[in-house]
């Protein structure tokens, strides 16, 4: 595949502190065993990741005259984008700044930010910035502008975020025009209304082409042609922080996407640049290269299709 691979998403800088036995009340400090400063994950992990594995990829995000915003830049660049637009006009601080306490897996945050996000921008300012891409990242409660992608032949990949009482149908105005939508578990059971996820995926299914379910230690579940394909999470990372692994999910099945790649080995390659990224603090900390990624893809094995289900060996 030729083109490039680009997504609008806002930029947020995250003060990770973990090692700690409680957090302090009021007039107390407490001091952790680690710190660390980073780019914050979301669709912006996309770009940030394929370009690092040679893939052409492009940003657009929201981008002040502020400090935070020139430390964001600093960090994006860090990272390895360096194609990236300031879609932003305004004056305010449109970065978010997180700071950020793991426990050991799960983080909560204290955030502050001015919320400026795609929702911001016209229908015909996102569809300026994403028109040309071979693929691009869906942006959210823009269907006029997804409808135009999807008949220009780009590749639509779709996620959301949770959202108490959200519904399948709340979405399906996107969902028609999406090839890839990629809801975690949690997440698919409360669109559907199903439990299981096998059954959710098969109602997610009736909305969408292909629907992916992220299962987390269990890797995840995609309908592909009626049938279901269950594609287990590489068994050989230690996990130590579970966030940005559902950013890092989708960096790495469009990689596979942009390869041209079997649709199993696209999710193998997402389970690995997930998992993979469970090993640090932070979504990109653990500085996954392609030929680590390639290595980690051989040791998954051999994929042997069958029916309903996938046999590795």
């Amino acid at each position: 595949m030729t083109g490039e691979v680009r997504a609008i998403a806002p930029l947020y800088v995250d003060l990770i502190y973990s090692g700690f036995d409680a957090l302090p009340g009021p007039g107390e400090e407490v001091y952790t065993k680690a710190f660390d400063l980073q780019l914050g994950g979301g669709a912006a992990a996309i770009p940030v990741m394929l370009s690092r594995t040679g893939v052409p990829a492009r940003l657009g995000t929201f981008l002040g005259d502020d400090a935070i915003s020139r430390l964001a830049v600093s960090l994006l660049e860090e990272n390895g984008l360096k194609q990236y637009e300031n879609l932003y006009r305004g004056v305010g601080r449109p970065v978010v700044v997180s700071s950020a306490f793991s426990y050991g897996g799960d983080r909560s945050f204290l955030s502050f930010g001015d919320e400026i996000t795609q929702a911001d921008l016209t229908d015909a300012a996102c569809y300026d910035f994403l028109k040309g891409a071979a693929i691009a990242f869906a942006p959210q409660g823009r269907p006029e502008v997804v409808k135009r992608l999807h008949e220009d032949g780009t590749i639509l990949l779709y996620d959301i975020g949770w959202t108490p009482g959200m519904q399948l149908s709340d979405y399906a105005d996107i969902l028609q025009y999406v090839d890839y939508f990629t809801p975690n578990e949690k997440e698919a059971r409360q669109l559907t209304g199903e439990e299981k996820p096998e059954d959710a995926l098969q109602k997610l299914g009736e909305a969408v082409k292909t629907p992916v379910v992220k299962c987390g230690a269990k890797g995840c579940i995609a309908l592909h042609k009626g049938e279901i394909l269950q594609v287990p999470a590489v068994d050989c990372f230690t996990p130590v922080d579970f966030t940005g692994a559902g950013d890092n999910f989708m960096a790495g099945l469009l990689y596979g996407v942009y390869q041209g790649w079997p649709l199993v080995r696209c999710l193998q390659m997402g389970n690995v640049f997930g998992g993979y990224s469970t090993t640090q603090l932070g979504c990109y900390k653990a500085g996954l290269t392609l030929p680590q990624a390639m290595d980690f893809l051989r040791y998954y094995g051999t994929a042997v299709e069958k029916r309903g289900q996938e046999v590795f060996r």
